[in-house]
């Protein structure tokens, strides 16, 4: 199974569950709560999730490492700082509530699935790897940080 770490870039395969969980709402039907509730709480979500990633990629910018996630050795330096110090992924965090937001505006009856898959994938495929390269890469230090931020939230 370790020949699909780090192959499907987080964004590509945010936009594969879009996909499925577009699918899902055009096949299954909507939740029967009501569309003004669901688009409301949808907008907030999608809300948060937009700061949440644009801090992040602010942060990664002005520490001036990489952001290409496929590639974790070529990291240049530890980010601890800014919203790093409550998320060690708040990227796919980010991306995680967009899908979850999406599968609300669209009413998908089973579209949080899809959110559930997305993160499993992400934790075994994308994430893990990503934290074994680091630890080889920065030791102690990563260590360190991850014992004291917690992985999602």
């Amino acid at each position: 199974m370790d020949k699909f770490n780090l192959k499907i870039p987080p964004i590509p395969l945010a936009l594969i569950c879009g996909l499925m969980i577009w699918s899902l709402a055009e096949l299954l039907g909507t939740h029967s709560m009501g569309i003004e509730i669901r688009r409301a709480v949808a907008v907030l979500l999608l809300t948060v999730a937009a700061a949440i990633d644009l801090t992040a990629l602010i942060t990664f910018f002005r520490s001036k490492t990489t952001v290409d996630p496929r590639y974790p050795h070529k990291t240049s330096k530890m980010v601890t700082s800014g919203i790093y110090r409550f998320s060690r992924n708040p990227m796919y965090l980010g991306l995680a509530i967009m899908l979850a937001s999406l599968s609300l505006w669209l009413g998908a009856r089973f579209g949080l699935f899809v959110v559930v898959l997305f993160i499993l994938y992400m934790n075994r495929f994308q994430i893990e790897p990503e934290e074994q390269a680091l630890e080889n890469q920065f030791g102690k230090s990563y260590l360190e940080y991850k014992s004291s931020v917690r992985r999602w939230i």
